[in-house]
């Protein structure tokens, strides 16, 4: 009896991990966030395999805080192509709730715990070929969408509403010289401002996202901006997270289970 238990938790534990719909679980994808002078269009966005941008450019300019400096004349191949749920992305988007994100870890010491509490945190990593190695998604936040013009000095304003999971979320952007600058964090007591501005251009932007414990977050951002008529307009929008061991770790534990129940069955 206690075996079958031990089963029925094992299932229970694979199931909740996929009960949130599709999981991102590698490749470049962009949080995207769209306008179009009334409505606001949060949603993922996957490019080209390519990995270009049509008609936009990465500028690496340190002026903008939060972009990462890398090579965008050679292809994204292989592991940063987008992977939901095993298989390369088969839409160009996806609605915000449609998709969770796959945090595997490791954990990584250091980084941008100022405001976490935390000696080690989860992270999807800025830079990308940290996560390529970590085998997680590289995630950008793209504002490229929105045309100039219908936002007041071209800019989003992106806000942390709330956090939803056992840990802290926070959000940090790391400079050419490794210093990391806290922008977002659920922590109690932290100081860090809880929003960043977007401007329209370059209009794409990388950060680090960490996340202090195992377990599914469910994180809710603001994109707000001020219309050049003066009217303010806004949007909340939740983003989740599936923070989890290597899911080959928890297979190999269901695989274990099943084949104890059936030794002791025998």
């Amino acid at each position: 009896m206690k075996s079958l238990f031990s089963s029925v938790c094992v299932l229970s534990l694979l199931a909740s991990q996929w009960s949130l719909g599709a999981l991102w679980q590698s490749g470049h994808g962009d949080i995207g966030i769209g306008f179009d002078g009334t409505d606001w269009d949060p949603h993922f966005h996957f490019h080209e395999e390519e990995g270009e941008h049509e008609g936009e450019e990465h500028k690496d300019d340190d002026d903008h805080e939060g972009e990462e400096d890398h090579d965008h004349d050679h292809d994204h191949e292989g592991d940063n192509h987008p992977i939901i749920d095993g298989e390369e992305a088969t839409e160009e988007e996806y609605e915000i709730d449609a998709l969770s994100l796959s945090v595997p870890g490791p954990t990584l010491p250091g980084a941008g715990i100022a405001d976490s509490g935390a000696s080690s945190v989860y992270v999807l990593a800025q830079d990308e070929s940290l996560a390529a190695a970590q085998g997680s998604p590289w995630v950008g936040l793209a504002v490229e969408e929105i045309s100039p013009g219908l936002l007041l000095d071209d800019v989003v304003t992106l806000s942390l509403v709330d956090v939803s999971g056992p840990g802290v979320f926070s959000l940090w952007s790391t400079d050419a010289f490794g210093g990391d600058s806290v922008l977002m964090s659920s922590a109690l007591g932290s100081t860090a401002a809880n929003e960043v501005a977007l401007a329209l251009e370059p209009g794409h932007y990388h950060f680090n996202m960490g996340f202090s414990e195992e377990g599914i977050y469910d994180v809710t951002f603001n994109s707000s901006g001020t219309t050049v008529d003066g009217v303010e307009t806004g949007t909340d929008f939740t983003v989740s997270f599936n923070v989890v061991p290597e899911p080959s770790s928890v297979i190999l534990l269901a695989l274990g289970a099943f084949a104890t129940l059936r030794r002791r069955r025998a």
